[in-house]
C-alpha cells in the first residue's frame, strides 16, 4: 500500500472523526461526568498521582493509568467541558487510525481497511464512549489494547522483537487503564489461529501454538500480576455492591440473549438509550433461552465452517465475542447492557462488513458504492443527532425511559434528577415506579427513603432505608440512616449506624464527617475534633469538612484556627 494513499486516508478518518463529533464539543457535564470529574478531588492535584497505584479511584475502581488522565487533563482543562470532549474524540480518532493500520497489516488491501476504518468511526455505538466525558477516558485503556495488538500483527508479520516488547508494556498500559483488556492474550491467540502460515492440520496447529507459548507466557504473567494488584487494592472482584440482577446462573442464561441484542443493536444501531431493559432468565427450559442456544449452535457452525476458506471472516467473529468477554456478566456488574460495551467489539462487526463489501465488489463496484454512502450518511447522522441527546441529564433519562420504559433503573435515575430540583412528588412516582419493576432495586429503596427523611416522613424513612440494607448493605445506606436518626434526636442510633458505614469502607470521608457533626451536636467536641481529622486524613480536600470544622473551633472559642478553616472551605468553593 503507498504511503501517500495511506496517510491519506488517515486524513479523512480524522476529518471524519471531528465532523461527526463536532456538535459535542458544547455539552456540559452530564450522567456520571459529576460523581468521576466535578466532584472527584483526587484529581485536581497532580501530588495525588502516586496513590493511583495504590489505593482505589472514585467509584471503587482500580484504573491508575486511566486517572493520571483524568488529573492531567483536569490540570488543563479544570472544569471546561470542551477539554473532555477534545480528549474523547482525539482518542477515538486514534483508535481509527489504529482500526485501519491493523487491517492493512491482516489484509494487505487499503479498500478494507479503508472501508474498515470509516465505518468505524462513524458508527453511533460509540457515542456512549465519546459524546460522554467519562466514558471517553475509558478510551484510553481502548487505544493500549488496539496499539499493542498492532505491535503484535506487526512482530509476527515481520519478525520484529522490538515490536513484540511493544506490545507487552502497551498491554501492561491497557489493563491499568481499562479492564477491558484483560482479553489480549486471547486476541493474539486468535489471530495466530487465523492467520498462521502454511497450516495443514490440527495437529500442526497444537504444535505451533505450543511453539509460540514462549511469548504468550510474558502476556500471560503480566496478567495475573495485574489481577493480583488489583485484588489487593480492591479487596473484591466484581461490583456485587451495586447489583441486583440475579445469580450467576440467571447472570449467564440472561447473557446469552443480551449478546445476541448486541448484534442487533451493531446492524440496527436505532433507538440508543444508556439503560437498556433486561429480563433475567433462571430457567435453562425458556422457550426464549433455547431459542438462542439453537442460533448460537447454528452460528458455531457457520463460524467454524468460514475458517478454511474465509479467515478474516472467522477472525471477524471471534474478535467480537471474544471481546464481549468482560461484559459476560460472570462476575456482577451494575449496568448488565450497555452501548459502551461494544466499543472494542465494533472492531469485528465493521471488518466482516467491509471484507462482505469487498468480495461483493468483484460482481458489482456500483451496488458497494451504493451501500457504503448509505452507511456513511445512516451512521453519520444518527451519530450526530445522538450527540445533541447528551446535551443534559433531562433528555438522557427522559430518552431513556421512551424507549426502555420497563427498565428500573432509568425510573431510578430521573427520580434522582427530580429529587435534585426539588421536583418531589415526580421523585416519589419514579422511585415507586422503580420498585414495581424490580422489588430488589435496594438503590430505589434507599432513594425513596431518603427522600422521605428529606421532607420530615422520618418513620417512614427509616423502613425504606432498612428495606434497601435487608436486600444489601451499602456504605450510603448506612450514612444516610444515621443521619436520619439524628434529625429525629436518637444521637446513639444515629453514631452506631455511622460507624456501621465506616465499617463497611474506611477509605470514604462523608461519615467521619456526618459522625464528627453528630458529636459536635452533642457537646463531645474533642470526639467530634477526631473524626473531622480522620476524614481530612483521608482527603483534605473537601471543603464541607473545612467549613464544619471550622464552625466547630467556633463553638469551643478558638477563632484562629476557625477563621483558617473556613477560609480554606471558601478557596475550595464551598457553597458554590
Amino acid at each position: 500500500m503507498g504511503f501517500k494513499i495511506r496517510h491519506f486516508h488517515m486524513v479523512i478518518i480524522i476529518i471524519l472523526s471531528f465532523i461527526v463529533y463536532a456538535n459535542t464539543f458544547s455539552n456540559p457535564f452530564v450522567f456520571d461526568d459529576e460523581f468521576f470529574i466535578e466532584d472527584n478531588f483526587k484529581i485536581r492535584s497532580l501530588g495525588n498521582i502516586p496513590s493511583f497505584f495504590s489505593e482505589p479511584s472514585v467509584g471503587n475502581l482500580y484504573r491508575p493509568v486511566r486517572a493520571v488522565l483524568y488529573s492531567l487533563t483536569f490540570f488543563l482543562w479544570e472544569f471546561n467541558p470542551a477539554g473532555y470532549h477534545l480528549n474523547a474524540i482525539l482518542l477515538h480518532t486514534f483508535i481509527s487510525v489504529f482500526v485501519y493500520l491493523i487491517v492493512a497489516e491482516i489484509t494487505g488491501k487499503r479498500r478494507i481497511s479503508l472501508f474498515s476504518a470509516v465505518l468505524f468511526v462513524l458508527h453511533p455505538i460509540h457515542t456512549a464512549r465519546v459524546s460522554n466525558m467519562t466514558a471517553g477516558f475509558d478510551l484510553l485503556g481502548i487505544l493500549f489494547l488496539f496499539w499493542a495488538f498492532y505491535s503484535y500483527v506487526c512482530f509476527r508479520k515481520h519478525d520484529s522483537r522490538k515490536a513484540f516488547f511493544y506490545s507487552v508494556i502497551l498491554f501492561i498500559l491497557g489493563v491499568l487503564s481499562s479492564e477491558e483488556a484483560v482479553v489480549f492474550p486471547l486476541l493474539v491467540l486468535l489471530y495466530d489461529l487465523c492467520f498462521m502460515e502454511n497450516f495443514e492440520s490440527f495437529r500442526k496447529l497444537g504444535a505451533e501454538i505450543k511453539s509460540r507459548f514462549r511469548y504468550y507466557w510474558l502476556y500471560i504473567v503480566s496478567l495475573l500480576v495485574y489481577l493480583a494488584i488489583r485484588f489487593s487494592v480492591l479487596s473484591g472482584i466484581g461490583r456485587s455492591e451495586v447489583y441486583f440482577l440475579g445469580d450467576l446462573q440467571a447472570r449467564i442464561l440472561s447473557t446469552l440473549v443480551i449478546f445476541l441484542r448486541y448484534i442487533y443493536i451493531m446492524v440496527w444501531p436505532m433507538n440508543l438509550t444508556i439503560e437498556y431493559n433486561v429480563v433475567v432468565y433462571d430457567s435453562l427450559f425458556s422457550l426464549k433461552i433455547l431459542g438462542a442456544i439453537l442460533i448460537y449452535a447454528l452460528l458455531i457452525f457457520s463460524w467454524l465452517r468460514l475458517y478454511k476458506n474465509h479467515r478474516i471472516a472467522f477472525f471477524s467473529i471471534g474478535w467480537f465475542f471474544v471481546t464481549l468477554l468482560p461484559f459476560s456478566n460472570i462476575l456482577p456488574m451494575f449496568t448488565f447492557m450497555a452501548d459502551r460495551y461494544l466499543y472494542v467489539p465494533s472492531f469485528g462487526f465493521v471488518l466482516l462488513i467491509a471484507y462482505l463489501l469487498e468480495l461483493i465488489r468483484k460482481h458489482s463496484r456500483t451496488f458497494v458504492f451504493l451501500i457504503l454512502v448509505m452507511l456513511i450518511i445512516f451512521y453519520s447522522s444518527l451519530t450526530i443527532i445522538r450527540n445533541t441527546e447528551w446535551e443534559s441529564d433531562d433528555i438522557l433519562f427522559q430518552k431513556a425511559i421512551e424507549r426502555q420504559p420497563n427498565n428500573s433503573i432509568a425510573h431510578n435515575d430521573i427520580g434522582q434528577l427530580y429529587q435534585e430540583k426539588g421536583l418531589y412528588d415526580k421523585a416519589f412516582e419514579s422511585y415507586e415506579r422503580a420498585i414495581s419493576l424490580n422489588k430488589n432495586n435496594h438503590v430505589a429503596w434507599l432513594n425513596l427513603g431518603t427522600l422521605h427523611g428529606e421532607i420530615g416522613n422520618y418513620s417512614l424513612a427509616v423502613k425504606y432505608i432498612n428495606r434497601s440494607l435487608s436486600i444489601h448493605e451499602s456504605y450510603k445506606g448506612y450514612n444516610n440512616l444515621g443521619l436520619i436518626y439524628n434529625r429525629m434526636g436518637y444521637p446513639e442510633e444515629s453514631i452506631l449506624e455511622l460507624k456501621k458505614a465506616i465499617d463497611f469502607n474506611p477509605r470514604l470521608t462523608k461519615a467521619y464527617m456526618d459522625l464528627g457533626v453528630v458529636y459536635a451536636e452533642n457537646d463531645e467536641f474533642e470526639q467530634a475534633l477526631l473524626e473531622f481529622d480522620k476524614a481530612l486524613s483521608i482527603n483534605p480536600e473537601i471543603a464541607d469538612i473545612h467549613y464544619n470544622l471550622g464552625i466547630l473551633y467556633r463553638m469551643i472559642g478558638r477563632e484562629e484556627e476557625s477563621k483558617r478553616e473556613l477560609g480554606i472551605a471558601d478557596s475550595l468553593g464551598f457553597g458554590s
